[in-house]
């Protein structure tokens, strides 16, 4: 369970930010929030912070297996100022595993390292487990396990934490599988959802983890007029053909994307098998968005959705945020972290409130600086009840857009009377 997570120096977010999970008002009794919404005005910097954690989480899990020896980091610093640049990036985390507090954390310029470290707090005590200046390391005697394995073989450009998993050690595999799991939906993810590939098997091996009944209900809570979904025909993929191996990887990925997915409509007493590529997009998405946050739920992670609200009607986004928001469906505390524009979800759906006062974020970039800031709807002391919507769309928050308001009027009364056409007043 996460119950932090700080970010400094990346992309717009260039003074160190924090998103905080810890609940505000005890309407709950989880140590963490199970659902936070970041709300913002275009390029305001909401993207930027699910991509602030997704680098976090890669470098987590590929530095020390994919990034290459003598490799640059490859981070994305802010680059509106002249010193920022050379400056470190920065990420960490606080989570809870197995009742115990963790933090974890590095700071990384293009080239190395500089900063990593891991402590735990048992009973609340602060204990260190390492410290990492650049390439020297420091233990806390309360890391047990082998450590020089993972010392040996760690780079510049490679964090301890992932050269330890890769090394078996069991007390920071654990911290890295935990640090490592949560799932993120960005841009890129949902394009490859919308042109199907290797979508439509990724979907049905989810559905059919989750068993026939979860998958006819998942269909069903979106009425989306889909009676069930079934695998296509597979195409034959001919080893030697270009870009394809004749053994491993590759050839099995080319294998997986041969295969479609087929969505069953009934018309009377008729079924249709319509190809993913004709189903609509919000089908697809809804069915990628449903199937992904149940194995979230089954497994107790994160997941991060950018622009949640993208090709999904409210009232299903709605639905995704209370399969986390209820105890009884979620007991292993998995949480919702997401970005959108959809301000609906500040107010009431069905008569209930969407989102809690404690899980309402805003980001608002500087004009004067292009550097973003990340601060909760608590700052405003909100009452329990109060129209955050109203509230927030009239600009009491901030973290909405600012335009001129005849702004795109003069620039069409400018075109036409350049063009000797007549406009009214």
């Amino acid at each position: 369970m996460l119950l932090s997570f700080r970010v400094a120096n990346h992309g717009s977010l260039r003074e160190p930010q924090e998103l905080n999970f810890a609940p505000t008002y005890g309407e709950d009794d989880r140590p963490a929030v199970p659902v936070v919404a970041i709300f913002g005005a275009n390029a305001s910097g909401k993207s930027t912070v699910v991509d602030a954690f997704e680098f976090f989480r890669r470098a987590v899990r590929d530095s020390q297996a994919r990034w290459l020896p003598g490799a640059p980091v490859p981070r994305r610093p802010f680059l509106l100022d002249r010193e920022s640049r050379n400056q470190p990036s920065s990420y960490a985390v606080d989570l809870l595993l197995e009742g115990v507090r963790y933090v974890y954390g590095f700071s990384v310029t293009d080239a190395e390292v500089v900063e990593e470290w891991l402590y735990a707090y048992p009973k609340g005590r602060k204990r260190l487990l390492f410290e990492r200046d650049r390439m020297a390391m420091t233990y806390g005697a309360t890391l047990t396990g082998e450590r020089v394995a993972a010392e040996r073989t760690i780079r510049p450009n490679s964090l301890y934490l992932s050269a330890a998993a890769q090394s078996s050690h069991q007390q920071l595999g654990a911290v890295w599988t935990a640090v490592e799991a949560p799932i993120v939906i960005e841009d890129e993810t949902r394009r490859s959802v919308a042109e199907n590939g290797a979508f439509a098997v990724l979907v049905y091996e989810r559905l059919e983890t989750l068993g026939l009944p979860i998958r006819a209900e998942v269909l069903a809570a979106a009425d989306l007029g889909v009676h069930g979904i079934r695998r296509g025909a597979e195409r034959a993929v001919d080893p030697g053909m270009p870009g394809v191996t004749r053994t491993g990887q590759e050839f099995r990925k080319a294998m997986r994307e041969s295969e479609s997915l087929e969505f069953v409509h009934r018309v009377g007493r008729d079924e249709f098998a319509l190809p993913a590529d004709v189903e609509s997009a919000g089908t697809k998405t809804w069915l990628h968005m449903a199937t992904t946050a149940v194995m979230a739920i089954l497994n107790g992670t994160s997941m991060w959705v950018d622009e949640i609200d993208v090709s999904l009607h409210p009232l299903l986004t709605a639905k995704l945020l209370t399969l986390f928001q209820n105890p009884e469906l979620n007991p292993r505390s998995a949480q919702l972290v997401f970005t959108t524009h959809d301000a609906s979800l500040l107010g009431t759906m069905l008569g209930d409130q969407v989102l809690r006062r404690d899980q309402v974020w805003f980001v608002e970039k500087s004009p004067g600086t292009g550097a973003s800031t990340l601060y909760p709807l608590t700052d405003f002391k909100p009452r329990k009840g109060e129209n955050f919507e109203r509230r927030y769309l009239a600009g009491s928050y901030g973290a909405v857009p600012l335009l001129p308001e005849t702004a795109f009027e003069d620039m069409l009364k400018k075109y036409w009377g350049a063009h000797g056409e007549v406009v009214s007043a």
